[in-house]
């Protein structure tokens, strides 16, 4: 059957939706990955690509248990000096799995968890906004600060951590960007993409909706790494960022090192001091906006995931090891 002058279109030949795809790159965030896989997958993207490097605490093993059954793709990412982990992972991830063909590609670290504050909630409610000239969705953090207790404990993030900084706070500048694919960039780094390929101005929606534009000889960095105070929004849409969590897991971050830090380039652990842990650790404004909108969902999801052979057993080991290396830290006077 033809409707008006166009031929009907069988099963194959449908138009397909925009498809979005996740890119992360991790090292020791064992316990926490399954709830990023899960939350992101409610969101609805289609495809989440994961690199990991040299990790102690089981995060590889976890990553290997949810590739084997199709949830996820696990990059391996050996590093060497010089290397910067992320960057490096995303380069192997993008030549493995071709994320270029991908309609939207974002980036976002283990810490951070996409809020869509319009439609269903999903990001195909938000992209589904930006129109054809939009070669960027350009998003506030919403930082969270730590909860009751200083020791970690197993189980999800969002519901322990509730507590976050005013909107407008300056700690939420930071930018993390869903980016137009097709052949548009040279590079994905993870606040926002390299290399814009297609033209003279690159185009960019906030939080908002509201529309601006920048040369593409400039440097991506200076206009979309942070806004403004007074540019920070988070009507459509946000990021939720944990950075510091317990004290344990803070710990935890300043072990293992700086993932947008050269390998070899020394210290690796200036930025997570004390001073940064107390930017975050006085967040007073209670905010369960991502329980309300997903958590029975990520709930069921997470336990689906740990219904398949080999998840709940590899969860169970990174949890072991993660503790046992918190342990050791509490241990050392060096730490």
């Amino acid at each position: 059957m033809a409707f008006g002058n166009f031929p009907a279109m069988n099963e194959t030949e449908m138009p397909q939706p925009p498809r979005h795809i996740l890119l992360s790159a991790m090292k020791d965030e064992g316990p926490f990955v399954l709830e990023f896989v899960a939350h992101h997958r409610v969101l609805g993207f289609d495809a989440i690509h994961i690199a990991s490097n040299d990790c102690t605490d089981g995060t590889d093993l976890l990553l290997d248990a949810l590739a084997a059954q199709g949830i996820v793709t696990h990059t391996p990412n050996p590093v060497s000096t010089g290397d910067i982990p992320q960057h490096r992972g995303y380069q192997r991830i993008r030549r493995q799995h071709q994320t270029d063909e991908a309609d939207w590609t974002m980036v976002l670290d283990a810490d951070e968890l996409l809020y869509v504050n319009v439609g269903n909630g999903r990001v195909s409610d938000l992209t589904a906004l930006a129109g054809p000239e939009i070669d960027i969705i350009a998003l506030s953090s919403m930082n969270f600060g730590t909860g009751k207790g200083m020791d970690w404990q197993p189980g999800r993030v969002a519901p322990q951590f509730t507590k976050r900084l005013p909107t407008a706070d300056p700690h939420n500048k930071p930018v993390k960007c869903l980016s137009r694919g097709r052949g548009r960039w040279w590079k994905m780094h993870n606040h926002h993409p390299v290399g814009y390929l297609l033209g003279p101005e690159v185009t960019y929606m906030r939080g908002n909706g509201e529309v601006s534009r920048f040369p593409a000889t400039d440097k991506i960095w200076d206009h979309l790494r942070a806004f403004p105070t007074d540019r920070i929004t988070h009507e459509l849409a946000w990021y939720n960022h944990y950075p510091i969590k317990s004290i344990d897991s803070f710990m935890m971050r300043r072990r293992r090192g700086r993932g947008a830090r050269a390998i070899g380039d020394e210290p690796q652990n200036l930025r997570h001091t004390e001073q940064y842990w107390m930017r975050f650790a006085g967040a007073r404004i209670e905010d369960r906006r991502i329980l309300d909108r997903y958590g029975a969902e990520t709930e069921a999801e997470m336990a689906r995931l740990l219904a398949l052979p080999g998840v709940a057993e590899a969860q169970a080991e990174t949890e072991r090891r993660y503790g046992a290396l918190i342990a050791e830290i509490a241990n050392d006077p060096d730490l």
